[in-house]
């Protein structure tokens, strides 16, 4: 049994080769996911971490609180033989151009005092060792076009800028966890900036950030913990170099797994894609070969035997294509890396998990893909030799009906219970469900809906339409099942598509209109060119207030803060602004209360809803490490999640967080001569970047399309394999329909037409898929939209231009698809075809 079919396998080589392409694209997305993230994480464990601190003590918050005298008490404790005073401040660099350089580490702990030991490697030119001479981080000064010798500017706090040359390019060896951020807990960002001590004492200020402390050969680093976290306030952050040394390989860890779990879901259903395709290549085949199969069961071959073969044939074909794409997956790993992480340093890492998760997917998902068209197989009776044609039972058909509209039923009645926008997060959470089982709804339907609306259109087109489209139809209408096989890869991939950029668009909409409803269109806004975390200080606030023209001066200092409410816990970003900022240079939409802030804290209402919280109710907020405030709600507001959630008084903030601008806004009685003033005290400043309210809404959509842009990207991978089911299931029509082509030329029919009839069904097929994706992704994005930002159901935006685009594409990826069918198709030997069997 096993050598006929392992005899029929080679002796269609076409089908093998179609059938190994849909294997091998899905394990390629996966393996290449798996390949890039084993890189990474590699390349992170790899980082050198310091070994040569004993302890570790850190300022509490964010502001550098140890002073010399803390450094040279902690460096005479038992068991030290020296302590070392680290400098952290704000530095940013400026380029050749005149542009500010955007680095990864925030502005406030870019600047630093060089150190001897092992915290920096020095990879050319000399250590600095005075004022006028500068070290950079090399991978910064790379990116800037910077080397040594070059002469720079540096943008200090309060507005100050120094100018010096570079003496050294370093790499920097942390200590513990990295942070890109100012952060409150105990970490290590890498800087970009360093002076010699003296002139960073000179310039970004005397007190430490942190203090190492060397032990002696022979003492205990925890025992010298314990005596130095007895001899310092509680709130300083004590802690072994061991122990910090582990906390950065588990950030790396988490860091890699954090990818991983990015990553595969787009591999997941790239291979979803592609077990549609697999499965419906194995219906295909196992329809054509009815009778190869009836023949067999005549000639005693049981039920057992039947199924075993095509499952064996499957995994035979999951085999090799496994292994096709787990090496095309290996070799896409460099490529996937560079545009993941332009201009970094990654090692290349193939582990042998990824080789093995390569087969084990293509031989899973292959075998089950082809499993129940085993079974078909082998339920074949023997009385079926004398067929021609396979015929699906009406018992099946029904069944898949009334199963899918129970499907869709269910799900659109769970989306339709949880429509409140102030729905608590279970109830939003039940409507995604509804939204995930109407989808598989219309899947199940696809059948019956292909018969519904391409068979009507067939007899509606047929008289008025070329011979090449009546055709096309004819035959795409012909077999529904076998085009609802086909186009629901189509449909699957196209529907991811549409949802998420339904998603996108609502949210960018939201966004939009959100911030023009919040800020007028008097109001200037400043904010770091840094980006990220990185903030402006209180000196840029005051300068702004001594400008001719400008009256009213706010800013927002945005932080993720603690919340505890009657409900739980949970963290939520909060904005700590002047009260009268909500009354002049914002202008917030207070849907409930008041906007007055010296009474307590104004919240979003999407935030008040899934918290559950009301006027007056009390809420607890965590700043830092030694700061929490509590205070009632006052008032709610509309806003997105992009935004800040609640409102708090700045005089309620620590000092630490006062200092910490995220953005400024300003106007004047004269809004126009009030921005002329302000562009005009900042022009030489290429760190604070000067707009207006359009400026925070380009800002804001720009930055939510690019976080959807790999979504894009990954699900064209898994419609790239939706279209070559397209070119399997026509490949294996023309062979299944040689007779019937074979009869069409010989009664007239020119190649031409035959290409074109081919052709004509490739659209069908696709556009039939495609237009299914558009009709179940969208509603799909508008629950999400609204499970996700707390908005009504209907208030959705439709994603039209990339609606149209997909379609297009869709529309030429067809033709593109039928070309070789179609050439095959033409070529058929109409005496050939007309004799055969």
């Amino acid at each position: 049994m096993l050598t006929t079919m392992w005899r029929d396998l080679l002796g269609h080589k076409g089908r093998v080769v179609l059938t190994l392409i849909a294997i091998a694209l899905g394990v390629t997305a996966t393996v290449g996911s798996w390949v890039v993230s084993d890189s990474i994480a590699a390349t992170l464990a790899g980082q050198e971490t310091r070994k040569d601190v004993g302890v570790s003590v850190q300022s509490p918050g964010k502001e550098a609180t140890l002073t010399t005298a803390d450094r040279d008490r902690l460096a005479a404790m038992p068991g030290v033989t020296r302590a070392e005073g680290l400098i952290v401040g704000r530095a940013g660099l400026v380029g050749r151009d005149g542009k500010f350089v955007r680095t990864t580490t925030v502005l406030d702990r870019a600047g630093t005092n060089w150190s001897d030991g092992r915290r920096f490697t020095l990879e050319s030119g000399r250590v600095p060792a005075g004022p006028g001479q500068v070290a950079l981080n090399k991978p910064d000064a790379d990116q800037a076009g910077l080397t040594v010798g070059d002469t720079i500017r540096v943008l200090l706090a309060g507005g100050r800028t120094d100018n010096a040359r570079v003496t050294a390019l370093y790499t920097y060896n942390r200590l513990g966890p990295e942070t890109t951020q100012d952060s409150d807990g105990a970490s290590d960002a890498v800087p970009v900036i360093t002076y010699d001590s003296r002139t960073a004492e000179q310039l970004l200020g005397k007190r430490f950030h942190r203090v190492e402390l060397t032990t002696a050969t022979g003492a205990s680093a925890e025992t010298v913990k314990e005596a130095v976290r007895k001899a310092i306030p509680t709130d300083y952050h004590v802690e072994t170099g061991s122990a910090l040394a582990e906390a950065a390989v588990a950030q790396s860890d988490a860091e890699a797994q954090e990818l991983r779990m990015t990553m595969l879901p787009f591999a997941a259903v790239a291979l979803l894609v592609g077990g549609f395709v697999i499965a419906n290549t194995f219906a295909l085949l196992v329809s054509r070969r009815t009778r190869q199969f009836a023949l067999l069961r005549a000639v005693g071959a049981r039920k057992r035997q039947v199924r075993s073969a095509v499952i064996a044939e499957a995994a035979v074909l999951g085999l090799v294509g496994g292994t096709v794409g787990t090496a095309a997956g290996v070799a896409l790993g460099p490529s996937m890396i560079s545009v993941m992480r332009p201009g970094g340093e990654v090692d290349f890492t193939v582990s042998p998990v990824a080789v093995l998760l390569g087969y084990g997917v293509a031989l899973s998902v292959t075998v089950l893909a082809a499993y129940s068209s085993a079974r078909r197989a082998a339920a074949v009776p023997p009385v079926a030799a004398l067929r021609t044609d396979a015929v699906v039972p009406r018992e099946t058909k029904r069944l898949r009906v009334l199963l899918g509209c129970g499907v869709v039923i269910a799900g659109v009645g769970m989306v339709i219970a949880t429509a409140d926008p102030s729905s608590s997060n279970t109830a939003r959470i039940v409507g995604l469900v509804g939204a995930v089982l109407g989808v598989a709804g219309m899947i199940l339907l696809a059948p019956f809906l292909a018969a519904a609306i391409l068979r009507p259109a067939a007899r509606l087109l047929g008289a008025r339409s070329r011979p090449a489209v009546r055709l096309g139809l004819r035959n795409a209408a012909g077999d529904p099942r076998r085009t609802a096989g086909t186009a629901t890869a189509i449909t699957v991939g196209l529907a991811l598509v549409c949802s998420f950029a339904t998603l996108s668009a609502s949210f960018s909409a939201l966004i939009a209109s959100t911030i023009r409803a919040n800020v007028p269109t008097t109001t200037t806004v400043l904010q770091s060119a840094a980006g990220g975390q990185s903030s402006l200080t209180p000196a840029e606030a005051a300068r702004v207030r001594a400008l001719p023209g400008v009256s009213q001066v706010a800013g927002s200092r945005d932080v993720l803060a603690g919340l505890t409410y009657e409900g739980g816990r949970t963290e939520r970003r909060i904005s700590a602004i002047e009260p009268a900022g909500l009354k002049g240079v914002l202008t917030p939409d207070i849907t409930a209360g008041s906007a007055d802030l010296t009474q307590g804290v104004v919240i979003s209402r999407n935030q008040a809803d899934m918290l559950g919280l009301g006027l007056n109710d009390q809420v607890t907020l965590r700043l830092d490490a030694r700061t929490s405030v509590t205070r009632a709600v006052v008032g709610i507001y509309d806003a997105t999640e992009l935004q800040a959630s609640i409102f708090l008084n700045v005089a309620d903030a620590p000092e630490s967080l006062r200092r910490q601008i995220t953005t400024l806004y300003a106007t004047g009685p004269v809004p126009e001569t009030a921005r002329a003033s302000i562009a005009a005290a900042f022009r030489d400043r290429p760190d604070v970047l000067v707009g207006s309210r359009e400026t925070l809404v380009q800002q804001g959509v720009e930055q939510q399309s690019l976080a959807f842009t790999l979504m894009y990207a990954m699900f064209g991978v898994a419609l790239l394999i939706a279209v070559s089911g397209v070119v399997n299931t026509l490949v294996l029509s023309v062979m299944e329909r040689t007779r019937e082509i074979g009869v069409l030329r010989a009664v007239g029919a020119s190649r031409l037409l035959i290409r074109r009839t081919i052709r004509a069904e490739s659209i069908v097929i696709s556009l039939f898929g495609a237009l299914l994706g558009v009709v179940v992704g969208v509603p799909a994005g508008a629950v999400m939209q609204h499970a996700m930002f707390g908005q009504r159901l209907w208030d959705f935006s439709i994603p039209a231009g990339i609606i149209a685009l997909a379609l297009a594409g869709i529309a030429v990826a067809a033709v593109l698809a039928a070309m070789w069918p179609a050439r095959r198709a033409a070529r058929t030997d109409m005496l050939a075809a007309i004799a055969c069997e």
